[in-house]
C-alpha cells in the first residue's frame, strides 16, 4: 500500500515539474499560455482559417508529451533489489597428525651406594687419640645393598567426559512455533561465535529476529555484531533490522537496550503475538523471496566465520 502511494506522489510531482517547464517554454518562445482558454481558442481559429503556425510549436508539444510519459515510465517502473549473495571459502586446511605417538616410557634407575667397610690399616699410635675422636663424631655406618628398580609407567586409559550434544531444532521447538504462529519465517538456529542461538526468523521489510536461551548479553552482542558485519560486507543500500532477545539471561539486570529480555518462554510468546508479521503482497513477494534466500545462505555458513 505504501509503495502505491509513493508512486502516485512521485508521478504527480513529475507532471507538475513538466507542466511548469512547458509553460515557461511556450510563454518565452511563442507567447502562448497553456492554461488560458482564450489562447487555445485563438489557436483553433488560426488552424480553422488555414493560417500558418510555426512547426516548432507542434514539435514542442510532442517533445513535452514524450518527456512527461518517458519520465513517468522511468520513475514508476518496477525495481528489483540487487542482493549479492556472499561467497564463502569452503576449503579448510585440515591439519591432522599422521600418527599418535603413544609409548610407554620405562625408567630404569639403579641406585647403588658403596658399602663402607672399616679401615684395615692401623693408624700410628701417635694418632690414636685423634682417630677415636673422629670415630665418635661420625654418624653410624650403613650397609645399603644395591637396589635395582625396573618400573614401567602404568598406562591409564583416560576416557573424556562426553557431553551429549543437543539438537536446537528439537530443544527450542516451542520458540520456533512462537514465531511461525506469528507469521514469521523460520531460518534455523545457527551457532555464532560459540553462541548457540534458539531461533533466527525473518519478516517483511527486512526484519530479522535472533534469540538465545540462558546466554550472557555480552555473548549475544558479539553474535549480533558478527551478523551485522556480514550484512554490511555483502549488501548494498539495503538495511536489515536485527531484533535480538535473550530468555533467562544470567546478567539480565545489566542488559543493554538493544537486546530484549524475557524471563520465560511464555513472556516471549505474549510479546511476539502482539507484533505479528505482515505477509508480503504484490511486488514485495519477489523481494521477500530474494531476502529469504540470502538469509538462508548466511545461516548455512555463519558458523564458519
Amino acid at each position: 500500500m505504501m509503495s502505491k502511494i509513493n508512486n502516485i506522489l512521485i508521478g504527480v510531482l513529475w507532471l507538475l515539474a513538466v507542466t511548469l517547464g512547458t509553460t515557461f517554454w511556450f510563454n518565452t518562445m511563442f507567447g502562448f499560455n497553456i492554461f488560458s482558454i482564450q489562447h487555445w481558442q485563438h489557436l483553433a481559429y488560426i488552424q480553422a482559417t488555414g493560417q500558418s503556425v510555426k512547426p516548432a510549436f507542434y514539435i514542442s508539444i510532442i517533445v513535452a508529451v514524450l518527456i512527461a510519459f518517458f519520465g513517468l515510465y522511468k520513475l514508476l517502473q518496477p525495481r528489483f533489489r540487487q542482493i549479492i549473495l556472499p561467497v564463502f571459502d569452503r576449503t579448510r586446511t585440515a591439519t591432522k597428525p599422521d600418527s599418535m605417538a603413544t609409548a610407554t616410557q620405562t625408567t630404569q634407575q639403579i641406585v647403588q651406594t658403596p658399602v663402607i667397610q672399616p679401615d684395615n690399616e692401623q693408624s700410628p699410635s701417635t694418632e690414636t687419640h685423634n682417630d677415636n675422636a673422629l670415630q665418635n663424631n661420625r654418624p653410624p655406618r650403613l650397609n645399603i645393598p644395591a637396589v635395582t628398580r625396573n618400573a614401567t609407567a602404568p598406562r591409564v586409559p583416560l576416557t573424556p567426559i562426553q557431553k551429549t550434544p543437543t539438537n536446537p531444532e528439537t530443544e527450542y521447538a516451542d520458540i520456533r512455533n512462537i514465531f511461525e504462529s506469528a507469521g514469521y519465517l523460520y531460518k534455523g538456529a545457527p551457532k555464532i561465535k560459540n553462541v548457540q542461538t534458539a531461533v533466527v526468523a525473518i519478516g517483511t521489510d527486512e526484519i530479522l529476529w535472533i534469540g538465545a536461551v540462558g546466554v550472557q548479553n555480552a555473548d549475544m552482542n558479539r553474535a549480533v555484531q558478527t551478523l551485522s558485519g556480514v550484512f554490511a560486507d555483502t549488501l548494498e543500500d539495503i538495511e536489515i533490522h536485527i531484533n535480538a532477545f535473550v530468555i533467562a539471561a544470567p546478567d539480565a539486570a545489566n542488559a543493554t537496550p538493544n537486546i530484549l529480555q524475557f524471563a520465560t518462554v511464555d513472556d516471549l510468546r505474549n510479546y511476539i503475538s502482539g507484533i505479528p508479521n505482515t505477509p508480503p503482497k504484490g511486488d514485495d513477494v519477489e523481494n521477500f523471496d530474494a531476502y529469504s534466500g540470502y538469509i538462508g545462505t548466511v545461516v548455512d555458513y555463519i558458523g564458519k566465520i
